[in-house]
Parts: structure tokens; C-alpha cells; sequence
């Protein structure tokens, strides 16, 4: 009984706060309430800022940052002037902060979210993120977190070439785990976190290659994951089987057969040949 009337009391406290607080209707349209603001210097384009991200529809939690990534989550603002496809809450929030804010921000779920969502939730209109901001970083410091990347990047470049050279040799096969399906997988790190869920927005860097030793494709010149729901079918199906073997903080290597990645056709652009076997090294944050 007690337990309950804390809970209330926490309640009636966050729904006096809302009430307190006004909404703005932010550059993009977005519904935001500024439940601590500080005063302090807000955050600008061309900056990074670090924040502790919940993102809800109605009372059910989507993603934590705190559960998924052990903590808090990188954006970068695009900088002045920059034109985007989509403009994300979160951009239009974090413009509004400074360090220690915490806000609400909400955004209406249109038909592509609709099928991503959790049953039940069909009655819910908006998705929910509570931001409380933690960091910002200054394009300067910013610039110099870009030079220790590049040079992160080169050196795991180096070695995943040198996997991919031992897997063609034939020097892995009794590493390799293989699945029904085909999938080759290697885990050289086993993470510390969670296991990843069915439909969960999961960051993952990673380096693609084929077995010639080329690379199409990389995610950390970049400096920036990929995000994606997992086990969706946004991703070619040996991908999404494999980041479904991991847990968050894994590195891994998939070996993904042409039969599960783009069978025939070419893809990225002709840098992908029909018919290719896949190699990726990734990293699930």
C-alpha cells in the first residue's frame, strides 16, 4: 500500500510539472515541454551532444539508452545550413537544452512506425521521448574525437582485412559457428549487455567486405552506427539472423552466403557483384 501511494505521489508530481510547464511547438513542428531548464548555455549546430534517451508510445517502453547502450546515446546536430531528408525530434530538442535539462518531446506515429510498434499500441498516436541532456560537445572537441576515429577506423580496418584473408585461407573454419539457414558467425568479444530484441532500435558499427578484400561499405569513417529495428526485415536476412545471436557491447563477424544477402543482384551501387559472399565486422552498441 505504500509502494502505491509513492507511486501516486510521483505521479501527481510529474503531471504538476507538466501542467507547469507550457508546451512549445518547436522549428518542425513538434510538441516539447521543458520540464528542467537550467539556464545554461543550449546547445548548438555542428555540435554532439550526449543524453540519457527514453522513448515510450503510451505507457510502454520502446528503447532506453541506459538498457541498450549502458548509458548514454550520441547525436550529432547537423550543422547550420545542413538540408535532411527527415528532421528527427530529438534535433529540435536538444537545440532547446543545455547541460542537466530534461524535456519531453513528442512525435505523431505515422503508417512506416505503425508497423514497427508492439501490438496494443494501435490507440496511441505519438511516441514519446524523455531526454535528459548530459554533455555537450564543442565542435573543437568535436573535431578532435574525429581525428582518434580516423585512426580507430584505420586500425580496425587492418585487422578485420586480415580476418578476411584467414577466412578465404581456410585458417577460421574451426572458429566458425555455422546456423541452419547458412550464416557463418564468429563472436570475438561476447558483450556485457542485454540480449538484442526482436524489433529493438539497435545501433551496430560495422565494416563490410567481400572476399576479395575489397570494402564496400563502413560505418566507422563515418563516426556515426547504424540504426535500425532488429529482426525486422529492414536488413539483408543474414544480417538480421545474426545481430539476433548477439547481446549489446558484442563484436562479431558474420560470413554471409549470397543466398542471404542480395542473391543475384548487385547492390551499393555496383560495389556489391551479383552472387557475392558477404563479410562484416560489427560492433552492437
Amino acid at each position: 500500500m505504500l509502494k502505491f501511494k509513492c507511486l501516486i505521489g510521483f505521479l501527481l508530481i510529474c503531471f504538476s510539472l507538466l501542467a507547469q510547464t507550457p508546451a512549445i511547438t518547436t522549428e518542425h513542428g513538434y510538441r516539447f515541454y521543458h520540464h528542467i531548464n537550467k539556464g545554461s548555455k543550449k546547445a548548438q549546430r555542428g555540435e554532439s551532444i550526449r543524453a540519457y534517451v527514453n522513448v515510450f508510445i503510451g505507457d510502454t517502453l520502446l528503447s532506453s539508452s541506459r538498457k541498450n547502450l549502458g548509458g548514454t546515446y550520441k547525436y550529432d546536430i547537423p550543422p547550420a545550413g545542413a538540408t535532411l531528408d527527415h528532421y528527427p525530434p530529438l534535433l529540435d530538442a536538444v537545440l532547446l537544452m543545455g547541460v542537466g535539462d530534461s524535456a519531453s518531446i513528442y512525435q505523431p506515429v505515422d503508417t512506416t512506425m505503425r508497423r514497427f510498434l508492439p501490438k496494443g499500441t494501435d490507440i496511441q498516436k505519438e511516441l514519446r521521448f524523455e531526454i535528459a541532456l548530459d554533455q555537450i560537445i564543442s565542435m573543437e572537441d568535436k573535431a578532435k574525437e574525429n581525428e582518434k576515429a580516423a585512426a580507430l577506423a584505420a586500425t580496425i580496418k587492418k585487422i578485420v582485412e586480415q580476418r578476411v584473408t584467414d577466412y578465404v585461407a581456410g585458417n577460421l573454419n574451426k572458429e566458425l559457428t555455422t546456423t541452419k539457414s547458412g550464416l557463418k558467425y564468429l563472436i570475438v568479444e561476447e558483450g556485457r549487455g542485454k540480449p538484442v530484441q526482436e524489433n529493438e532500435a539497435v545501433q551496430v558499427h560495422y565494416y563490410g567486405f567481400l572476399t576479395n578484400g575489397s570494402s564496400f561499405d563502413n560505418s566507422f569513417e563515418r563516426r556515426h552506427p547504424m540504426t535500425f529495428p532488429a529482426g525486422a526485415g529492414n536488413m539483408i536476412p543474414g544480417f538480421d539472423e545474426g545481430v539476433m545471436l548477439l547481446t549489446h557491447g558484442s563484436k562479431a563477424y558474420f560470413f554471409i552466403p549470397s543466398k542471404l544477402a542480395y542473391g543475384e543482384e548487385a547492390a551499393a551501387g555496383g560495389a556489391i557483384p551479383p552472387n557475392s559472399e558477404l563479410i562484416f565486422y560489427l560492433e552492437i552498441q
